[in-house]
């Protein structure tokens, strides 16, 4: 088998809690304003709504999904208030940059944030305009991940070829699509956002796991994985 540097030529990242450590407190952030959306737009208290906040992320694979199909709430009201953040507190991991920066080919951003939340974050973390391409929830017509529908798109849209393809996701079960249609997939068990009954269902479907990014593009670049 070929190391991945000779197989890959297009590289696709998530972004939150991917290209920053999850312990930064961004998603925390909207985490919290989730909530707070929904207390406030279903009327319900605080505790109901943190309830119906993770059972809809786990049926749905967002809180948007779950809120748009069973609420009619518009999806740019829903981002526009849950991204109002505090992005002074990530910054940029410099040794993470050095390793982007050192890969050849395509380099892809897919969110299931929105544009703006993806601009705001890449400017902290000193990658504004270093990915080629920005694959939003918007762009996906608000169908998130882990539904297969988004990742087909990409692939016709920027003109994939799956097998030349690597994905990156902290959230395991957004990857079992990715290797459905032939990404080779890579996990990131930054140690948040996943149900163990998730991550047990979606181990077959995992090419590589590691807990640091910017170690594991380093064997990348070396051609040691």
């Amino acid at each position: 088998m070929s190391n991945l540097i000779n197989k890959i030529n297009t590289w696709i990242f998530d972004l939150d809690n991917t290209l920053y450590k999850a312990d930064s407190g961004i998603f925390q952030q909207v985490h919290e304003l989730m909530g707070e959306f929904i207390k406030k737009h279903l009327n319900m208290d605080i505790k109901e709504a943190k309830e119906l906040q993770k059972s809809y992320y786990k049926k749905h694979g967002t809180t948007l999904r779950g809120l748009m199909d069973n609420h009619g709430i518009d999806p740019d009201d829903f981002l526009k208030e849950v991204h109002n953040l505090d992005y002074s507190i990530v910054g940029p991991d410099d040794l993470l940059n050095e390793q982007l920066k050192k890969l050849k080919g395509k380099k892809i951003i897919y969110t299931n944030a929105n544009m703006q939340h993806a601009i705001s974050v890449l400017d902290r973390i000193n990658l504004s305009g270093f990915f080629d391409e920005i694959y939003d929830i918007k762009m996906a017509n608000y169908v998130p991940k882990p539904e297969i529908k988004p990742y087909e798109q990409i692939i016709k849209k920027y003109n994939l070829n799956p097998s030349s393809s690597a994905m990156f996701d902290d959230i395991a079960k957004n990857l079992v699509p990715a290797k459905k249609v032939g990404f080779t997939s890579i996990w990131i068990d930054a140690g948040y956002e996943n149900f163990s009954d998730d991550i047990n269902s979606s181990k077959k479907y995992l090419d590589f796991e590691t807990n640091d990014l910017s170690v594991f593009l380093e064997k990348v670049n070396r051609g040691n994985i």
